[in-house]
């Protein structure tokens, strides 16, 4: 690591952070940001599932509910 003449750091190569868990339908494993939070619903990016957190730490997906089409009533 070192400086530029700017003061810009160089040689950081970037963490991502957050964390891993696995698609429970594809197995696909997925990154989920650092404010994740009970009953969020997320996207599988491989399999395009929605997913609903049910724990946080560490985190566990789960299949989301369907929820059924209340038409207006």
């Amino acid at each position: 690591m070192y400086a530029d003449r700017f003061g810009t750091l160089k040689g950081i190569s970037r963490v991502q952070t957050g964390a891993m868990t696995t698609c429970p339908e594809c197995g696909a494993g997925l990154t989920l940001h650092d404010s994740i939070e009970v009953g969020e619903i997320v996207d599988c990016s491989t399999c395009g599932t929605e997913l609903e957190v049910v724990e946080e730490n560490p985190p566990v997906l789960d299949l989301a509910p369907e929820l059924d089409e209340d038409w207006g009533e």
